[in-house]
């Protein structure tokens, strides 16, 4: 080879390994197959929408395609497993909340995963509140009017449950209530929160454990009453409503952090690398103020800010706090129940 001709070579194959060495970990790592996000909840809700542009931010952020597929069923289950089976290659992701990844396999003898072993944290990326609230004919201005009425035993208090009230946040927080003080409520079983708020406007269930994602607007406008946040401090939206350790309940507040969060997770054996690139592009995506703009009218918390270490620690920590809760209080699924 001429030595005009080597050193062409020589340069041009400096090039493309400088190339190489610019390009993202995840870029070096993953093939040119599409990144697979599951989520165990159906088209449209607020988790559906800021899943999406948690995609879009891992696809602008890394130069990969993320498709989203709505998996939903068994209360995040058939999701979850799905995703446990997959390769561990970085191209299969899982939407998920403590539901998945904390409640099911404390609760569920049938699950066939076990958390940690299975899944690792790559982003918690937001979290939303809980608010006691009440029908306006109910008779309540407070929680200590509520609780003193479902110690009534004359008074036939409803309270308004989404589906297995042990496998979600909301129904786990009335739980927790009814096992603290003690109080009985019969529940009324709603196909969601939207239903739900049907019944409560129209007096038809006395109270309910919410978000405030959907109610704000009942809220504000006097159609229902919020008696307290389960958060741990006041909600800027709600400024005049108290906490539970402010309205009288200090052992509910420490109960559990009370905030649930929903996060990405991806198969336990899936490379750091491409974990902590993930992270990344969904940290730094949140920071904006065009990603924050079109996830604020979903009603939920922007949260992106840990590590995917920090995340986990976080997740390792609500599981323990969560486990302790549901021994003590002696939460479990009713007979037959199978998610």
């Amino acid at each position: 080879m001429k030595r005009g001709t080597r050193s062409i070579v020589t340069a041009l194959l400096g090039i493309a390994l400088f190339g190489a060495a610019a390009l993202p970990v995840n870029a070096q790592s993953l093939s040119n197959r599409p990144v697979r996000m599951v989520l165990p909840y159906p088209p449209g809700g607020p988790t559906d929408l800021t899943s999406r542009l948690v995609a879009d931010a891992i696809s602008t952020g890394l130069g990969v395609s993320v498709l989203v597929e709505n998996k939903p069923g068994a209360t995040g289950k058939i999701a979850a497993e799905a995703v446990a089976r997959a390769e561990p290659d970085g191209h299969t992701l899982l939407v998920a909340s403590g539901t998945q990844l904390i409640v099911l396999p404390l609760l569920d003898k049938t699950l066939s995963f076990k958390p940690f072993d299975t899944f690792r944290m790559v982003s918690i990326f937001t979290n939303y509140d809980i608010v006691f609230m009440a029908s306006p004919t109910a008779g309540v201005k407070t929680m200590k009017d509520l609780v003193a009425k479902m110690q009534n035993k004359a008074e036939d208090v409803t309270y308004a449950s989404i589906g297995t009230a042990q496998l979600t946040p909301t129904g786990l927080a009335y739980l927790v209530l009814t096992k603290m003080t003690p109080g009985k409520a019969r529940e009324i079983n709603c196909a969601g929160q939207a239903p739900g708020m049907l019944d409560l406007l129209a007096g038809r269930v006395t109270f309910a454990t919410y978000t405030l994602t959907g109610a704000m607007g009942h809220i504000q406008s006097g159609k229902i009453l919020a008696l307290a946040v389960a958060s741990p401090t006041r909600l800027s939206q709600l400024p005049d409503t108290p906490t539970m350790t402010e309205a009288g309940f200090p052992e509910f507040s420490s109960a559990n952090n009370w905030l649930p969060w929903i996060s990405v997770v991806a198969p336990a054996k899936t490379p750091e690398a491409i974990v902590n690139s993930f992270n990344r592009a969904i940290v730094q995506a949140a920071k904006t103020d065009a990603f924050k703009a079109k996830f604020a009218p979903t009603g939920l918390n922007v949260v992106a800010t840990g590590t995917a270490a920090q995340d986990q620690q976080a997740w390792q920590a609500e599981y323990e706090r969560l486990s302790a809760t549901l021994k003590r209080f002696d939460i479990q699924l009713p007979p037959g129940v199978n998610p």
